[in-house]
C-alpha cells in the first residue's frame, strides 16, 4: 500500500471516486485514520485544516498524496493573461479544469478546441500560423461558451508577424474586411485565398448585388478577377442582374464573368445575337465548321430555346445553306486518308495512335452533338477537375447521320458501302485491333476491367442520351432539366472509372459520338412518299418529292439510296409530344445532325508558362501602337484574353482580347493605345510596363502570365533642358 492515501479537498467541488472513504466530519475523520487501509478524501475548507493540523502534530503529513486547488485557480494559471469570465459558476469552472487535465499538458487549449468545435477538422488548431491558415481560422464560428478558450489560444502567435490579425478581437469583422464587404479593407496581406466561407456567403452576394446595381455594372470594369476573392460568387451575382438588365451588359464584362460561370448560364449571355450570314457554298470544309461551331449553333439555339415556336425560324434558311454546302462537299471528303480526313471515322485512327502512348478509355456517347459535347466537358473540367490535353475539335458526321451507318464508320474507319457493313456497332469494334466495348449494360465489367488494368484501350459505348432524346415529350423541360441531368450523370460515371484505374493520372479520357441531334420539336411528315422505308429524318430509297435530297449510294459511299428530309420535319418517331410534334429526331442533314467533336482529357495536366511581350511606341498625349507577342507551348489554345497593364490607364481595368492562341503556337498582333503616357523630366524614353494576361486554357481553367520584364513602350518625346534663352541675352 502506498504511503500517501490522503486526498484533500479544501474545494468541496471535486467528486469522491470510488475506492475512497469520504471523511466530511472529525469525527468520520477519527472514525477511519489509522483504522482503515482503505485512501481517505476529506473534503471541506474547514475539515482540510483541521486534517492538516492533526497530522503535521502526528508526523504524518507525507501520507498527504494531492491537496486539489480551486479550478479558477488552475484556470487562471493556465489563461495567463486572458480574464476568466464573471459568469462562469465553480461547477463550470471544475468541469473545464477536470477535461483541461485530462490532455496531453503541453497544448491542452488546442486538444480541448479541437474536441468541441467538431465542424471543422480539428487539426487547425495545432498548425503553423499562415495566410492560408489565418483564413481558415477566421471562418471558423465558435460558440460563445469557447471563445475565452479560443483567446488563449490566439495569445501563442504574439510574436508571429501575422500577430496583428491572429490577436483581433472581432473575428468576423476582420473576415469580412478580408472579403471587401466592410471598411477598411484589409489589403495588407493579398486576396484572401479561400472560397467565400459559409456563413457570409448571403452578406457576400447581397453586397455585391446591391454594387453591382448602384453603378449599373461599372463596378466590374474595375474589377482584376485574378485579385478578387469570391469572383465565382460575383459572377453570378452578375448573370442573375444581367438576365433583367441587358443593356448593362458590354463585351468587357461579359469576358470578366464568362469564365466563372456554368455553361448554360454562359449560353444565356449569348443569347440575343444577330443571325449569322448563310454558309458559302464555296467554303472550305474548315471555314465550314468554324461557321457551324460558332455561328450557326449558337444562333439556332436561341431561336429554339427563346423564341416562340409560332416565330418563323431564320435559322431554318441558314441550315439550308449548309445542306446544300454538305451535298456537294461530302463527296469530296470521302477521298482524303482516314487519318487526315474531316470526317469522323478518323477519330478512331487518333484513338489508336494514342494507344500506343498510354491506356485510354474512350467515352463514345450516341446522339452528342457539338453543343451537348461543350456541356459536358464543362461538368468534367468544372466539377470534377479534369485537364484538358487536347482541346474539342470539330468534325463532319458519317452519313447519314444514323447510328447504324455513323457509329459502324466511326469504330470500322470504312464507309458504311463497305462489303463488311452491318447494323452492329460491336461487329464494327472488333476492326480497332485493340481493346474492348462496353455497353451501358456492361458498365460492372468494365470498372472491373479498369481496376485490373486488362487493357490499352476501354470504349464505354452509351446510348443513355440519345435514348433521352427519344423519349421525352415536353421539349422546354427535357432541355433545361433532363438533358442537362443526363450530361451530370455520365460526368460522374467518367469520373468513377478514373477512381478505379489504379493509376488515373496515366489514364488518357477521349470523348466522342457518332451523330447529334435536331433542335427543338420537328413536324412530321404524314405522306410519306411511296416506295421509301421511313427511319426518322432519313428513309431507305429514292424520291423526286422535292421536300427529300437524296443520297446516292455510288456518290455518297452508302449501301443503299438513302432520301433525306431537307428541312426540319421528320418521317417518324420513337415518341411524339401532346400535340404530336417530334422531339430528338436525327438522320438529317442539318449542322446540329452533322456536327459532332472529339476531345481528349486526363486527371491533370503540367502546363507550360505562357510568354506575353509587349513593345509599343508613340508621341505623349497622342494615340500610339502596341505589339504583343504571346507564346503558347501548351497543347491547348488560350482564350478569353484579357490584359492588364499598371503603366497604361485605359488598360489598368483590362482589355479584352478577341484572339485565340492556337496550341503551340506563338501569336504576334497590334492594338492602339489610345493614349501614350508622358515621361517625367529627365527619364529616359523607354517606359516599361508591368502587368499580366489572363486567360483560360481551352476554355475550362483559368490561368494567368506576368508581362517579361523587358515589355516597353517607346516614348517618343523632346525635353526640355530647363533653360530659359532669355537668361543669356
Amino acid at each position: 500500500m502506498s504511503d500517501k492515501h490522503i486526498i484533500l479537498d479544501p474545494t468541496g467541488l471535486y467528486d469522491i471516486p470510488s475506492g475512497y472513504i469520504p471523511v466530511t466530519t472529525e469525527v468520520e475523520w477519527i472514525q477511519f485514520f489509522g483504522v482503515s487501509t482503505t485512501p481517505c478524501w476529506v473534503k471541506g475548507e474547514r475539515l482540510c485544516e483541521w486534517a492538516k493540523t492533526w497530522l503535521r502534530v502526528w508526523n504524518k503529513t507525507e501520507e498527504i498524496a494531492e491537496i486539489k486547488k480551486h479550478p479558477r485557480n488552475k484556470l487562471a494559471q493556465l489563461f495567463d493573461t486572458v480574464p476568466l469570465p464573471h459568469d462562469w459558476t465553480d461547477e463550470q469552472l471544475l468541469i473545464f479544469a477536470t477535461k483541461l487535465d485530462a490532455y496531453p499538458q503541453e497544448n491542452p487549449i488546442a486538444h480541448f478546441l479541437a474536441d468541441n468545435i467538431t465542424e471543422i477538422n480539428g487539426q487547425i488548431w495545432f498548425i503553423e500560423p499562415s495566410i492560408s491558415h489565418l483564413a481558415a481560422w477566421l471562418a471558423i464560428s465558435v460558440p460563445q461558451e469557447y471563445k475565452p478558450f479560443e483567446q488563449v489560444w490566439q495569445q501563442q502567435f504574439k510574436e508571429h508577424e501575422l500577430a496583428t490579425y491572429y490577436q483581433t478581437e472581432d473575428k468576423l469583422l476582420l473576415l469580412r474586411r478580408w472579403l471587401g464587404i466592410a471598411e477598411p479593407v484589409l489589403n495588407d496581406i493579398g486576396k484572401y485565398p479561400l472560397p467565400v466561407p459559409d456563413l457570409l456567403t448571403e452578406e457576400f452576394d447581397s453586397y455585391w448585388e446591391q454594387l453591382i446595381s448602384r453603378t449599373e455594372g461599372k463596378v466590374l470594369d474595375s474589377l482584376k478577377p485574378t485579385n478578387q476573392v469570391g469572383m465565382e460568387r460575383i459572377a453570378n451575382c452578375a448573370y442573375k442582374l444581367f438576365g433583367n438588365r441587358p443593356n448593362w451588359i458590354n463585351r468587357a464584362r461579359e469576358a470578366k464573368v464568362t469564365p466563372y460561370l456554368s455553361y448554360q448560364q454562359k449560353q444565356e449571355l449569348s443569347f440575343n445575337q444577330p443571325p449569322p450570314q448563310p454558309l458559302a457554298l464555296d467554303a472550305t470544309p474548315q471555314e465550314a465548321l468554324a461557321w457551324a461551331t460558332k455561328d450557326y449553333l449558337p444562333f439556332r439555339r436561341w431561336e429554339v430555346i427563346k423564341q416562340s415556336a409560332a416565330v418563323p425560324k431564320i435559322s431554318e434558311s441558314l441550315a439550308d445553306s449548309f445542306v446544300e454546302w454538305i451535298l456537294q462537299h461530302y463527296p469530296q471528303m470521302q477521298v482524303d486518308s482516314v487519318e487526315n480526313s474531316y470526317l469522323n471515322y478518323s477519330v478512331a485512327s487518333k484513338v489508336q495512335n494514342l494507344c500506343q502512348e498510354s491506356p485510354v478509355l474512350w467515352v463514345v456517347v450516341d446522339g452528342l452533338g457539338w453543343l451537348d459535347h461543350l456541356e459536358l466537358l464543362s461538368f468534367l473540367t468544372k466539377d470534377y477537375k479534369l485537364a484538358v490535353e487536347t482541346a474539342i475539335a470539330p468534325y463532319f458526321s458519317i452519313l447519314p447521320t444514323k447510328t447504324e451507318y455513323a457509329k459502324w464508320s466511326l469504330y470500322a474507319q470504312l464507309l458504311p458501302n463497305d462489303s463488311g457493313w452491318v447494323a452492329d456497332a460491336g461487329k464494327a469494334f472488333v476492326k480497332m485491333g485493340v481493346g474492348k466495348r462496353y455497353t451501358d449494360g456492361q458498365v460492372d465489367k468494365l470498372y472491373n476491367a479498369l481496376r485490373k488494368k486488362t487493357h490499352k484501350l476501354y470504349c464505354w459505348d452509351t446510348d443513355e442520351f440519345d435514348s433521352l432524346y427519344h423519349s421525352k415529350k415536353d421539349w422546354q423541360s427535357f432541355y433545361e432539366l433532363d438533358r442537362p441531368h443526363t450530361l451530370e450523370g455520365i460526368a460522374k460515371k467518367i469520373d468513377y472509372c478514373l477512381q478505379q484505374y489504379p493509376n488515373p493520372e496515366a489514364l488518357r479520357i477521349i470523348i466522342a459520338s457518332d451523330h447529334g441531334q435536331m433542335m427543338g420539336t420537328s413536324e412530321k411528315i404524314t405522306d410519306c412518299p411511296p416506295g421509301l422505308e421511313p427511319k426518322g429524318r432519313m428513309a431507305i430509297g429514292k424520291t423526286d418529292d422535292s421536300r427529300f435530297v437524296v443520297l446516292e449510294g455510288d456518290r455518297y459511299s452508302l449501301p443503299h439510296d438513302i432520301s433525306i428530309v431537307k428541312g426540319s420535319a421528320s418521317l417518324s418517331s420513337f415518341s411524339y409530344t401532346s400535340n404530336k410534334k417530334i422531339i430528338g429526331s436525327h438522320g438529317g442533314l442539318f449542322p446540329e445532325e452533322v456536327v459532332v467533336g472529339v476531345s481528349v482529357l486526363r486527371k491533370s495536366i503540367q502546363r507550360h508558362p505562357v510568354s506575353v511581350f509587349c513593345l509599343g511606341e508613340g508621341k505623349p498625349k497622342q494615340s500610339g501602337e502596341l505589339e504583343i507577342t504571346i507564346d503558347n507551348l501548351n497543347s491547348v489554345p488560350l482564350t478569353n484574353l484579357c490584359l492588364y497593364i499598371q503603366e497604361l490607364p485605359s488598360f489598368q481595368q483590362g482589355k479584352p482580347l478577341a484572339q485565340q492562341i492556337l496550341a503551340h503556337q506563338s501569336c504576334n498582333f497590334k492594338i492602339i493605345i489610345p493614349e501614350v503616357p508622358e515621361l517625367p523630366p529627365n527619364q529616359e524614353n523607354d517606359l516599361f510596363l508591368s502587368g499580366e494576361l489572363t486567360f483560360r486554357f481551352a476554355n475550362a481553367e483559368n490561368a494567368n502570365a506576368a508581362l517579361v520584364p523587358e515589355s516597353k513602350i517607346i516614348v517618343k518625346q523632346i525635353f526640355s533642358s530647363g533653360f530659359n534663352i532669355d537668361e543669356f541675352l
